[in-house]
């Protein structure tokens, strides 16, 4: 009985090792299958005084981000394919221009020869290709990172000397590219209207109403990603970013939106561009802008009444026209400069033909003579009544000068602080006292010979009167000033 009892034991046992065997021998031919289905890309770079660093993979960095160090070589291979063919790649280098391609692990750019790298193009050959897109993109100097490209796409620069610091490489399976995009408009006295898409008008023209909020939608897309959009709003500027649905400028406060700017973030920005436009007051309908670029206007006061968003594939042809999206109130718009003054609310008004583009804060005096005079002599220092320093002054007419708020000394660290904290009020000898970015601005931008009207009125222009910033009592430093 015992014999019989120990066979059967035996024979049991066999019977499970066997078939722990089978199911870790599948397990583990699963696990193969399974990596031989996930691709990976490797690399690694030669960066400036560091050398080779550590190989990286699948879109993490490789480099280095805010050291300023260039990248001067690198090497990109793959690993675990599921079908035969590889990755390509070529590096324009600093004084020899774009290199021959190299392939899978081979070196590109230069070593020991403290050469920049400015450019790259990567690409897969053969099965891969047929299965796989290769993103990337490069952090360069001076503009950090830029969008997602693919395929053999140009990331980086040519013929402005700057160096790529950092990359990040991926696969992705090749999708089927279906993406779009929608969007809502909070316009005023209406509220949010429908959705809309693809180029669709939101918003309203010929009824003289702004646009307040926006929000964005990509829609239908196989493709990770996102997109997002900023607002320049009336009395606040630029906001910050927003994503996916998010409420970009306000809702309740009757501000309009003045400018936008929209872009995809992730693999889709490697598929399409962005397309938007605005219609604005005065103007109408502006040029398309893309992929971030601004679309509106500044210092003019001119709200938003109608947005069109689109998305076109990489490659496809752009809207019609494109170029002339952001009317720069300061630069763009023609005529003349003209500046107002108006005594009684102690505020300035610089003019552009007929438009108002900026508006500032300043001190005039009993003594400030009304009427229209014309700007005068320019000095980048100037001694004033009571022994004291002025910067960035420009004669208004005899002794009455547009200058920054006075300093002890000759020296920007000698402010006189208690008369920075009255600039808003009537304060001065005579002079129109500014803050150093505002005085500046005058000293840089306007010609001698420019009219200046001074006048008294209870309304203190088109673009308001800012707020003047209060300083604590001893500072000694203007904070606009642009040499601290």
């Amino acid at each position: 009985m015992r014999k019989a009892l120990k066979r059967f034991l035996a024979v049991f046992l066999a019977a499970v090792i066997m078939i722990s065997g089978i199911q870790i021998s599948t397990l583990e031919s699963r696990a193969d299958e399974n990596t031989e289905s996930s691709p990976s890309v490797i690399y690694r770079v030669h960066a400036q005084r560091l050398g080779w660093l550590q190989e990286t993979e699948n879109g993490d960095v490789a480099g280095t981000v805010g050291e300023s160090k260039r990248l001067e070589a690198m090497e990109i291979s793959l690993k675990n394919q599921p079908v035969s063919g590889g990755i390509t790649y070529s590096a324009h280098v600093q004084g020899y221009g774009w290199q021959n391609w190299v392939s899978d692990g081979e070196k590109a750019g230069t070593e020991g020869e403290s050469k920049r790298i400015e450019a790259v193009c990567i690409n897969l050959y053969g099965e891969m290709a047929e299965k796989y897109d290769v993103l990337y993109r490069t952090h360069v100097q001076g503009t950090g990172w830029q969008s997602w490209v693919k395929n053999g796409e140009v990331s980086g620069t040519t013929g402005e000397s700057k160096r790529i610091e950092a990359i990040q490489i991926k696969l992705v399976n090749k999708s089927g590219e279906s993406a779009s995009v929608s969007y809502t408009t909070h316009v005023q006295g209406t509220g949010w209207q429908n959705y809309m898409s693809n180029g669709l008008v939101s918003g309203t023209t010929g009824s003289g109403k702004r646009l307040e909020a926006v929000i964005i939608n990509l829609e239908g897309s196989d493709i990770s990603g996102g997109i997002t959009y900023q607002t320049h709003v009336q009395g606040y500027g630029w906001q910050n970013w927003v994503s996916d649905g998010q409420i970009a400028g306000t809702t309740g406060e009757s501000k309009r939106i003045e400018a936008i700017r929209i872009k995809l973030t992730g693999d889709i920005s490697a598929y399409y561009d962005v397309y938007y436009r605005v219609h604005i007051q005065t103007f109408g309908w502006l040029d398309w802008a893309k992929n971030g670029e601004a679309a509106g206007s500044s210092a003019l006061s001119r709200r938003l009444e109608a947005l069109q968003v689109m998305l076109v594939k990489k490659g496809g042809q752009a809207p019609s026209p494109t170029g002339d999206s952001y009317v720069d109130g300061i630069n763009d718009i023609p005529g003349e400069y003209v500046i107002k003054v108006n005594k009684k609310m102690n505020c300035v008004t610089i003019y552009k033909g007929e438009y108002p583009v900026k508006a500032m804060v300043c001190s005039t005096g009993e003594a400030t003579p009304l009427g229209t005079f014309h700007i005068g002599n320019q000095y980048r220092w100037q001694l004033m009544i009571h022994d004291v320093w002025s910067q960035w002054a420009s004669v208004i007419t005899t002794n009455i000068l547009f200058h920054s708020v006075p300093y002890r000394e000759r020296d920007n660290h000698t402010l006189i602080t208690s008369s920075y904290n009255k600039l808003g009020t009537t304060a001065s000898a005579g002079c129109v006292r500014l803050t150093c970015e505002d005085a500046k601005w005058i000293y840089d931008n306007i010609d001698r010979g420019t009219t200046v009207i001074i006048y008294n009125s209870n309304d203190p222009g088109p673009l308001g009167k800012p707020t003047a910033q209060k300083l604590p009592a001893g500072q000694g430093w203007d904070p606009t000033d642009p040499n601290p």
